[in-house]
């Protein structure tokens, strides 16, 4: 039979973390750069100018049929409408 025996002992050094009231971030420098510039310049209400039209049920409906083939022939997928008749 295998016995272990514990000849091995780690010592780790003692870490001190100095009070997270005394931890202030410093401020972000402004580098000027491409990315900065279009943030900044960037309007902030852009992304409401936005319009639905009407969808493609068609293709939609092409769409999903084939996904729910993808499934179905999936060796893992499993029916859970099937557990509750």
């Amino acid at each position: 039979m295998l016995h272990l025996k514990n000849k091995h002992h780690l010592d780790f050094p003692h870490i001190t973390f100095p009070s997270l009231h005394s931890m202030q971030l410093s401020p972000v420098a402004d580098d000027d750069d491409e990315l900065t510039a279009a943030i900044v310049n960037d309007p902030m209400d852009h992304d409401d100018n936005w319009q639905l039209g009407d969808p493609d049920t068609k293709e939609l409906e092409k769409f999903w049929s084939t996904v729910e083939e993808d499934v179905k022939n999936d060796p893992e997928w499993t029916d859970f409408s099937k557990d509750n008749v």
